[in-house]
């Protein structure tokens, strides 16, 4: 009865991470400034074109919470609780994907 509950709450706490502003790009203009941004993950794969992990993620979240709320509701079907099992530990893998992918991703501007 546990897993169901901290599968929801890992991936409430995933997307609250993914839409954080935790990275700072900088990008020299025109004019000779150095202009500053603050930018969440989600913005960053947005921006290189990888959105796809973005809807990877809620994907893998969104039938992880259903089979969550199933198990939680009195569903005992061996099968809902290994898609849950197998959508939590999916999430997961793509959360730390993205946190990796963000963190060397540089913005080009052109």
């Amino acid at each position: 009865m546990l897993m169901p509950i901290l599968s929801i709450i890992a991936n409430i706490m995933y997307f609250v991470v993914l839409n954080m502003n935790i990275y700072t790009d900088r990008a020299m203009m025109p004019t000779g400034e150095v202009r500053e941004w603050h930018r969440s993950p989600i913005t960053r794969l947005s921006i290189a074109d990888q959105s796809f992990l973005t809807y990877l993620q809620i994907i893998l979240a969104a039938v992880s919470v259903i089979t969550s709320v199933l198990i939680l509701f009195g569903v005992r079907s061996r099968m809902i609780r290994t898609i849950q099992l197998v959508s939590v530990i999916g999430s997961t893998i793509v959360f730390i994907i993205i946190m990796i992918v963000t963190s060397d991703l540089h913005a080009k501007y052109a």
